[in-house]
């Protein structure tokens, strides 16, 4: 079975996923593709700096267009961090088509089918939301009343693009970089809430794995030809599957914390100071013109980005609490002393909390994004007082 198909076609088509098969010409084209749209965004946000730095005028002017080169900068990291993982990348899509996270019995077949729809859907409503939301603020910035010569974005270039052709060469570059980075946030936090959803996946198996176990324990024991030697080698065996399945799940939780933790830090404290960049510009803005609308519809994706990284976590976190819940709710009691030992170390090594923590200070749960709101809110009440 397929894992992240949606994901890996979006990582494809912007230049961060490479096809196995490419070889050659094709991946040298290919790699030339991601340099050049590299390169784009550097030029995008040296431009931006400089113009921010040196020719702002004043405070809202500087906030308004601080957003958009956070909001490219946090791009560029999203970039180099799937280049620089690839490898752990693919190790982790080889490894959940392979033992102990291949599919056993219909069951987990019909769990997976599940979990890929609703990852489906997550990256289907995450693409339209984002694309609907560029393609309005692309078509009003071509529209928008504008003299040539002043860019869609505020940006400092070394040469004279006040001729028409020049002017809009030069346009076209800065909405294309915004376009692209559309689809590099769509493609990244897809792919990273893709992959805690896979996690909380393979929890849900592991449950139904440990059901079946104590199921083929009790009707061992009930047997009529119950043989005490047999069964306790049987218990080791079906347990230590278990605690093996376990861990290697623990073992991906780990891998994809070390992977994306830092980034997913730098992405949050960025849209942090995104919104409150944004809150600040949007309350100055008069209400209901197309600036105003353009920042709203803005302010609505930067919350759906955190919301469904934090939702993704959040809902890791209580499929690992409900795995203790789920061993403890069995006929348990029916075991043997042997098997009862091994399911309280089970139970001792699933009952710590298990969190995604990016950058070793921010949990992405529902309650982080809690807080973000009423940040959002607090900074939006002060300015309008």
């Amino acid at each position: 079975m397929s894992v992240l198909p949606e994901s890996f076609s979006a990582l494809t088509f912007i230049g961060l996923w490479r096809p196995v098969h490419y070889k050659g010409w094709k991946a040298l084209f290919y790699y030339l593709y991601t340099l050049v749209l590299f390169a784009n965004s550097l030029t995008f946000i040296i431009s931006e700096a400089v113009e921010m730095i040196f020719f702002n005028n004043g405070i809202f002017d500087f906030f308004n267009n601080s957003s958009m080169l956070i909001t490219i900068i946090g791009m560029c990291g999203k970039m180099i961090t799937v280049l620089h993982s690839r490898n752990i990348i693919i190790e982790i899509k080889k490894n959940l088509n392979q033992y102990p996270f291949k599919s056993r019995d219909n069951k987990e077949n019909i769990i997976k089918k599940k979990f890929n729809r609703v990852i489906r859907f997550n990256v289907l409503s995450y693409a339209s939301l984002f694309e609907i939301s560029v393609v309005f603020y692309t078509v009003g910035k071509i529209f928008e009343d504008r003299p040539i010569g002043v860019l869609p974005c505020r940006a400092w270039l070394p040469f004279d693009y006040s001729t028409p052709i020049i002017y809009w060469i030069a346009s076209a570059q800065q909405l294309i970089t915004i376009i692209m980075s559309c689809n590099v946030d769509i493609a990244y936090d897809t792919f990273v809430s893709g992959v805690m959803l896979q996690i909380c996946l393979q929890v849900k198996i592991l449950k139904h794995r440990y059901q079946l176990m104590l199921a083929k324990l009790e009707e061992i024991r009930t047997s009529e030809i119950y043989d005490e030697k047999i069964s306790t080698v049987i218990e080791k065996k079906l347990f230590a599957d278990c605690v093996e399945y376990h861990i290697a799940i623990l073992r991906m939780v780990k891998i994809v914390n070390l992977i994306f933790s830092k980034m997913i830090f730098i992405q949050y404290s960025f849209s942090t100071i995104i919104l409150c960049s944004s809150v600040y510009a949007f309350s100055q803005m008069p209400a209901f013109s197309p600036e105003f609308i353009a920042c709203l519809v803005y302010i609505l994706c930067m919350f759906f980005q955190i919301f469904v990284l934090c939702m993704s976590g959040q809902r890791v976190t209580i499929e690992f609490a409900d795995l203790t819940d789920t061993m403890y709710n069995t006929n348990w009691f029916s075991l043997s002393s042997h098997a009862r030992k091994y399911m309280m170390m089970m139970m001792v090594k699933s009952s710590r909390p298990i969190e995604f923590v990016s950058g070793y200070l921010i949990n992405l749960s529902l309650e982080s994004f809690k807080r973000l709101i009423k940040l959002s809110y607090t900074i939006y009440s002060v300015l309008q007082s």
